[in-house]
């Protein structure tokens, strides 16, 4: 055949996948991204906005190369010069480390980090800053009950219950999937501080599929499941409360935040963040880039989901305030810590999305109603009151500076209340600004 003895080696080593030494030497000198993480971020999501960002950017021969278990290679090439995206899913809070010591340029949480990994942290700059938190999508879970059953509503310390083995009343058997996946880690956080859940009461199923299928047929069981779960005929949704108004999942309560159980998929980068890292981050927030969210079933961040209108069953100082709108489909909210904006990060660019949305040709001569919510206060109604009409007054001068016409601006004190207690949590998701569309 005329082989050499080194022309069958070369040939040997093509076939069995081993880069030969001009493969090995074009990797080495290509760039490289290195995205690390939650896992429940970095499996679908991440891969496939990556995959997306290069196709814009007009790379090409891009291609999938699994590393190890959950750490995984995208490489492209772009005239010539090779790029190599490295997504590690191996937890949050290692992806957060890895940030902090330089050894990525995005970490992916599905959570906020928490008060120790800022202050680890403090080197990074502002993660509250919109140029350092980017918030991808959102999913959910919900509880899923008979159509018999007498719940028509949950509170999350009845849920919590449950998990911990004791059951509502009208509920005593949960109903829970495979005890790993997204949701599971998100219960784990919610609920139990990251511990596993073992609760006596529970029956796991093999998928979330079948946990709702058996809810079909079990007036006093409770299912909880994601957001894509297929739901069987014969079940109902529950509304969720959190100690104050309950919420249903719909695409508004949830890409509102208003909806108690929904989390984040989100990347955090440096005040230094490369400018691989930042064109990706900034990728995310593009429709293009949205709409390959929504393709994938989870919530996205544009302002595109059906907005509320139903303002019959309104308090009526609140119906007063939005009489003949229809409500966006989100809730601002406010970070006084942050460095750079009064505004929370994915609050910041809603607000970009909502100047944007309003200067296109189909919204002209359309006007919006500003209306502002506030933790309760003891000490003073007053003082709720006042600091609602504040927040609404910051939101509607910030709009109006963009040239966007504000007709109402109200504070509406401590109405509706999304949360009970009066810790930080519940005092970020009280203190909200709607805005319905007029």
């Amino acid at each position: 055949m005329g082989f050499s003895f080194a022309r069958m080696l070369a040939l040997a080593i093509v076939l069995a996948g081993v880069p030969t030494a001009p493969a090995r030497a074009q990797e080495q000198e290509a760039e490289r991204l290195r995205i690390h993480g939650s896992y429940t971020v970095g499996e679908r999501l991440v891969p496939a906005l990556v995959e997306d960002w290069l196709r814009a950017m007009e790379y090409t021969g891009i291609r999938r190369v699994p590393r190890a278990p959950g750490l995984l290679e995208i490489h492209a090439l772009r005239e010539g010069v090779p790029l190599v995206v490295e997504i590690g899913g191996e937890g949050g809070g290692e992806g957060f480390r890895r940030l902090v010591e330089g050894q990525a340029e995005l970490a992916m949480l599905a959570r906020r980090p928490d008060a120790r990994e800022r202050e680890a942290g403090w080197q990074l700059g502002d993660l509250s800053s919109p140029d350092q938190e980017y918030l991808l999508a959102l999913n959910a879970a919900r509880v899923v009950v008979h159509r018999d059953s007498p719940l028509k509503r949950i509170d999350l310390a009845q849920l919590r219950a449950l998990l911990a083995g004791s059951a509502p009343g009208a509920a005593n058997r949960l109903l829970l999937g495979p005890a790993s996946g997204g949701l599971e880690g998100f219960l784990r956080e919610r609920f139990n501080g990251g511990r596993p859940l073992r609760p006596a009461s529970v029956l796991r199923h093999r998928d979330l599929r079948s946990a709702a299928a058996a809810a079909a047929f079990d007036p006093s069981a409770l299912a909880v499941v994601e957001l894509g779960t297929p739901l069987p005929p014969g079940v109902r949704v529950l509304p969720v409360s959190d100690g104050g108004l309950a919420v249903a999942p719909d695409p508004t309560g949830i890409r509102s935040q208003d909806y108690p159980l929904a989390w984040r998929y989100q990347v955090y980068g440096g005040q230094m963040m490369s400018a691989l890292g930042r064109s990706f981050a900034l990728h995310t927030l593009t429709p293009r880039a949205q709409a390959l969210v929504r393709r994938l079933g989870l919530v996205p961040m544009d302002l595109s989901l059906p907005a509320t209108g139903e303002v019959a069953a309104l308090p009526p100082d609140y119906r007063d305030a939005v009489a003949g709108g229809t409500r966006l489909p989100l809730a601002l909210r406010f970070n006084l810590k942050s460095l750079t904006t009064i505004f929370d990060g994915s609050s910041a660019h809603d607000l970009d999305r909502v100047v944007e949305l309003l200067q296109r040709p189909e919204y002209r001569g359309r006007s919006v109603s500003v209306v502002g919510f506030s933790q309760a206060e003891r000490q003073s109604k007053l003082f709720a009151m006042t600091a609602s009409s504040n927040r609404a007054d910051i939101v509607a001068a910030w709009l109006i500076e963009r040239g966007i016409a504000v007709r109402r601006i109200r504070g509406l004190g401590s109405l509706q209340p999304l949360a009970g207690g009066e810790g930080e949590e519940a005092r970020f998701r009280n203190e909200r600004v709607e805005l319905w569309l007029l």
